[in-house]
């Protein structure tokens, strides 16, 4: 049963690997050690114990266990090795009683990078998991003026008042938005309960956004983007609450009003608003 299913995760990372060998990039996860050789950083702080999105796991910290995991962390060891023993015996631990021990990670530019725990995040992934407890260090890039170092920081300073690690905007001042948007006090903390109504809302929005009658509006937007505009048109005091029904109605509404922004800013791209 269980060399089953690693025969179907393998099968998984080797065409993934194959893939990627295709279009000309490398097969294995990226090394933050690598990544960091030619970059300027400014000092680490602990995060301690968090939930992280398993979509934002994207690498290791060192190249030991790079190609022994395709980029998406689906194993590509043989069979009879002992990585896929280890690999089996976690797979029915976690079909058993679930996996709950935390791993390791690096916290980099929103994106993050196993110290320990390959294994669990591989079966985690396989198994449809969407979110790992982690033991998160960060790595604080220099602050260089550059757009990506702008939205960063943005972002430290909400993390810090609300604990939320799994979205981004393409754009900076968003965070401050989105901050406001849910009524919050510049400085003010977020409750363990504003967590919990916004992820629900924040979930459910993703839903509707990646579904294919979405691709139109979505362009170079995140989701967070996207969700933004939402709580432009409409209060998210009403709209925490809203069902998924109601919550569609509204996005179609989003949509049809970005159509017509689309629209104004072809005509003349000085009056656009998107760029908020």
């Amino acid at each position: 049963m269980y060399l089953e299913e690693y025969r179907k995760a393998r099968q998984l990372g080797l065409k993934e690997a194959k893939t990627c060998q295709t279009r000309g990039g490398s097969p294995y996860l990226p090394v933050l050690d690598e990544i960091l050789a030619a970059e300027t950083t400014s000092g680490e702080m602990s995060l301690g114990l968090a939930d992280i999105p398993m979509e934002l796991i994207v690498g290791t910290r060192s190249a030991g266990r790079s190609q022994a995991l395709s980029r998406s962390f689906y194993p590509l060891m043989a069979e009879d090795t002992e990585f896929a023993g280890k690999w089996m015996a976690l797979c029915k631990a976690h079909m058993d009683e679930g996996i709950n021990d935390p791993i390791k990670v690096y916290e980099y530019m929103h994106t993050f990078y196993v110290v320990e725990g390959h294994k669990r995040v591989s079966v985690l992934r396989y198994f449809g998991a969407v979110n790992i407890p982690a033991e998160v260090t960060r790595i604080l890039p220099v602050k260089d003026g550059s757009k990506a170092s702008i939205i960063y920081y943005e972002y430290v300073d909400f993390y810090r008042l609300s604990g939320v690690n799994y979205l981004w905007f393409s754009a900076a001042g968003r965070f401050a938005r989105l901050h406001a948007a849910v009524g919050k006090r510049p400085d003010e903390l977020w409750t363990e309960e504003d967590r919990r109504k916004f992820y629900s809302f924040y979930h459910s929005f993703s839903t509707l956004y990646g579904d294919k009658s979405a691709k139109e509006l979505a362009g170079r937007m995140t989701t967070g983007d996207a969700m933004l505009l939402y709580l432009d048109m409409f209060d998210y005091d009403q709209v925490k609450n809203y069902t998924q029904s109601q919550l569609k109605e509204g996005f179609l509404q989003l949509h049809e009003a970005f159509s017509v922004k689309k629209a104004i800013q072809n005509l003349n791209p000085l009056k656009g608003l998107l760029g908020r």
